[in-house]
């Protein structure tokens, strides 16, 4: 515990000391990583089992009684893709560690420097952008009640370095073998960037309520589950139109939600909407368990304008 949270107590008082309050800092964190929650509309936080999401689920790390390593990989429009690596390491009575390196970036971008004549053929320079982000976690279990810390760091090269943290805490409780409900606060010490000029800029706190609903079907061989993902409850960085206490009907209708079959034979197929209001936001996805402790899944998101997304993730357990 104090390994998460003293590293992040310095780097806010250093942060705040000198920063502007923007919309998005550390925002390569909202990416969805895991394809099993990138399938049912990116409602990552009730999924209990999905370790390439850990960064935007530490939770499930309370829930996993076993060593498990976890690779990712999405492949975005013109060439930029994003790859991971997850580690879980459970301490017995003490609860399970996680952590994660991945990188989300283009390579190879043709870059022409200002006043320099146009290359002729191939022969131009080349550029690259990325975000690296480290992801420290602890999860455990507390009977029905679940809790886990993350800390988030961030090295960020585009035309300028930088670099950036923020730290999130989530709870669940299991009201019955079929409920779950579980609750968010991401960057709750705010969340910071600084470049190398000097600049700092932070997000506020923002807090998330999700739930897990799993119904037995028997006579399909399967299980039915019905996830839901809340937009942000206090809306520092959402549009003031969709703030919760304003309107409510609004606020649910940019909710994230989605519909999981697991069938009794290692298959399971996926549905959801990343905004419940956008149909154009839908998300497909499968997957499968060839082995006892390998499972891999698969995700396809649609867009409206460009390509469309797609993610693969594979789990091993030991």
């Amino acid at each position: 515990m104090p390994i998460i949270l003293i590293p992040t107590i310095i780097l806010l008082a250093f942060a705040h000391s000198n920063a502007e309050r923007v919309v998005g800092a550390n925002s390569s964190l909202e990416i969805p990583q895991g394809a099993r929650s990138a399938a049912i509309g990116s409602a990552a936080l009730p999924v209990q089992e999905d370790l390439p999401s850990l960064a935007q689920n530490p939770l499930q790390l309370a829930w996993l009684e076993k060593l498990s390593l976890a690779f990712a990989h999405v492949s975005y429009f013109e060439e930029t893709s994003y790859n991971g690596v997850v580690m879980a390491v459970p301490l017995r009575d003490a609860g399970t560690l996680g952590f994660s390196a991945a990188r989300f970036g283009a390579s190879d971008i043709p870059h022409i420097k200002e006043n320099e004549p146009l290359p002729e053929g191939d022969e131009y320079n080349t550029m690259n952008i990325s975000d690296w982000i480290f992801t420290s976690a602890w999860g455990k279990s507390f009977g029905k009640w679940n809790l886990a810390f993350a800390l988030h760091l961030l090295k960020r090269e585009l035309d300028q370095s930088g670099f950036g943290f923020r730290s999130d805490i989530a709870a669940g409780y299991e009201l019955s073998k079929k409920l779950m409900l579980a609750g968010m606060i991401k960057g709750w010490t705010s969340s910071a960037v600084k470049w190398e000029s000097g600049y700092f800029e932070y997000s506020s706190p923002e807090a998330y309520a999700a739930f897990k609903f799993r119904e037995p079907l028997p006579y399909f061989y399967g299980n039915l589950n019905v996830y839901w993902q809340s937009t942000g409850i206090l809306h520092s960085e959402s549009e003031k139109e969709t703030r919760s206490w304003k309107n409510p009907v609004n606020w649910f209708l940019a909710s994230s939600s989605g519909l999981e079959f697991e069938t009794n034979f290692s298959l399971a197929f996926r549905v959801g909407l990343v905004k419940i209001s956008d149909a154009s936001s839908l998300t497909l996805g499968a997957g499968i368990r060839p082995l006892p402790k390998l499972s891999a899944d698969y995700a396809l998101q649609m867009h409206n304008y460009l390509s469309n997304v797609h993610r693969i993730s594979i789990t091993a357990n030991f």
